[in-house]
Formats: C-alpha cells, structure tokens, sequence
C-alpha cells in the first residue's frame, strides 16, 4: 500500500494569498498552507479555518490528499475575506520561507 502523500510534495498550482500587513504569501504545499493558517491568518476561530488546519495535519499523516487540503484551504481564505491568487507559474517565495532580495 502506497501513502497518500510525499511530505515534500508541492500543490500543481501554488496560491499567494495578500495579508492585511501588505505581505503576500505563496503557498506551495499543505506545509505552507498549515504554517500560513496558524501564524499568520487575520481571523481566528472560523468553521473553515479549523476545517483546513485539520486536513493539513491529516496530510501530514498520510491521510488526506494535497489537492483537497488545497480546496479547503481556498474555503478558509473565502471566510476570512483573505484575497487569493492562484499563481500560474510558481514565482514568488513560500509561505515558510521569505523571500530572497536581489
């Protein structure tokens, strides 16, 4: 039997998401998406934020696949009012890495 996941797999399409701080955040994995959603999110407490909190950790146990904590993910950016962009070609840095200045 295979796992769900491999822990240092990326989404197909990564997200960037605008903080209320000016920052923008690109979201390449539940990795990122669990860190963004603990750390830095505006609003806590929402039905769809615990939601995707829960499937990133089930993630991280084999049991949930990436694409689906990446749709619950959107959920919970929808509920805090969090503007996200669905990012074409996955420039930009990770939400658990800053980003390098040239």
């Amino acid at each position: 039997m295979t796992a769900i996941n491999d822990h240092s797999a990326f989404w197909k399409k990564p997200i960037s998401i605008d903080l209320d701080s000016g920052e923008r955040l690109v979201l390449r994995s539940p990795q990122d998406a669990l860190y963004a959603l603990v750390s830095d999110w505006p609003v806590n407490g929402g039905v769809h934020q615990q939601r995707a909190i829960d499937f990133c950790r089930a993630w991280l146990a084999g049991r949930m696949p990436a694409e689906t904590v990446r749709q619950a993910f959107i959920l919970a950016a929808l509920e805090a009012g969090v503007a996200v962009n669905e990012e074409e070609d996955g420039a930009g840095a990770s939400a658990s890495t800053p980003p390098v200045k040239s």
